[in-house]
């Protein structure tokens, strides 16, 4: 499933027009449109999270693609692995706020608050994905199920 398609069931489910969500989401109903119809393949984060927020999801949920890797991710991972990647996260994240390497800029800016907790979730997304595949690699044969 894209994320035009997703958009749109999420929409359904929520029994909203595009005018509601639209006025909900504070994006344009023709923004909308564009994603579900396909038109507009590579929304803005900004505009993502605005629906998102709208509609009571995760930003990370729009990334999913038909095998639906959040859910695959979550079946292989263990409450250890959830701890030790919080734990990496807010290590990174306290790291970002202290400033310790620097302030943290995109494109020339330093990124506000709504871009950083955009940056907090696609890092904890990667952060999942990252663990699976290490668990695929490094796991001898014979401890697979």
């Amino acid at each position: 499933m894209n994320t035009g398609e997703f958009l749109r069931s999420l929409r359904e489910k929520n029994n909203l027009t595009l005018k509601e969500l639209a006025d909900k989401s504070g994006v344009g109903p023709s923004t909308i449109s564009d994603i579900e119809t396909g038109t507009s393949t590579n929304p803005r984060m900004g505009t993502l999270k605005k629906l998102a927020d709208a509609l009571d999801v995760s930003v990370n949920d729009f990334f999913n693609d038909s095998e639906n890797k959040t859910s695959s991710i979550s079946k292989e991972l263990t409450s250890k692995d959830y701890k030790d990647i919080s734990k990496d996260l807010d290590n990174i994240m306290k790291k970002l706020d202290n400033q310790e390497d620097g302030p943290l800029y995109f494109d020339g800016d330093e990124l506000d608050d709504e871009n950083r907790e955009l940056f907090k979730d696609a890092l904890e997304f990667a952060l999942k994905t990252i663990k699976v595949r290490n668990k695929e690699k490094y796991t001898p044969k014979k401890y697979k199920k």
